[in-house]
């Protein structure tokens, strides 16, 4: 059978990173508060871009967003589907807490 691969998975991860190097597709992102005591304000963003570092993000390689907000939306999971949109030099993470540090982010491609 043809058309069968697999996903790579960035593994979780809270901080700015070099996801990948090279060319690729962005499958999907997902993001999770994972508070277990007090109140659950915990609020954190996370956008990729097509590139390799943090100096040359920007909104003109930018690929991909998501939020996760706990207060806002009542929710501590969020999934964003993103169908293979190529990206060609890398997949550089910038992370954004901005309520508590609580949010852990993922990302599948291949």
């Amino acid at each position: 059978m043809t058309g069968i691969g697999g996903c790579r998975s960035s593994g979780a991860f809270t901080a700015d990173a070099l996801l990948v190097n090279g060319a690729g597709k962005l499958i999907s992102i997902t993001g999770l508060s994972t508070v277990t005591t007090g109140p659950v304000d915990n609020t954190a963003y996370v956008v990729l871009h097509d590139c390799l570092t943090s100096g040359a993000a920007s909104a003109a390689n930018t690929i991909g967003i998501l939020y996760v907000g706990t207060t806002a939306i009542g929710s501590n999971y969020a999934e964003a589907d993103f169908h293979g949109v190529k990206f060609t030099h890398g997949l550089f993470a910038e992370v954004t807490h901005v309520t508590g540090s609580a949010t852990k982010f993922l990302v599948t491609f291949n």
